[in-house]
């Protein structure tokens, strides 16, 4: 781990009918997925408060304003981070086998 890299914490939370080990297994396997979606555990936090940033600078404006080339950079970003998520989520939950209803994945800075 380098000096550079930040910390983060992850909680499974509204898993309900989990056991602890199935709770822990799902945690640890979104935290792969993600950090290897994302480029690295170091660059989670940065690319999470990026696509935060990206979102709130763009929430206000029109389709036709987002697709302009000026906005590239939001875009991409959160597309990247929304991806890394989306995917992070399918490998954490599938081998569960059952519908996990309203049960997500928190991140702290």
């Amino acid at each position: 781990m380098s000096e550079t890299t930040q910390p983060y914490t992850l909680k499974m939370a509204n898993a309900i009918g989990l056991s602890a080990a199935e709770r822990s297994a799902a945690e640890l396997r979104f935290r792969m997925a993600l950090e290897s979606g994302v480029g690295g555990r170091e660059f989670v936090v940065p690319t999470l408060q990026a696509c935060m940033l990206a979102r709130s600078l763009t929430s206000q404006l029109s389709p036709e304003e987002l697709a302009h080339a000026d906005h590239d950079a939001e875009r991409e970003v959160i597309a990247l981070w929304e991806n890394a998520e989306d995917k992070a989520i399918l490998f954490a939950l599938k081998p569960l086998n059952r519908d996990m209803g309203e049960a997500r994945f928190e991140i702290g800075a």
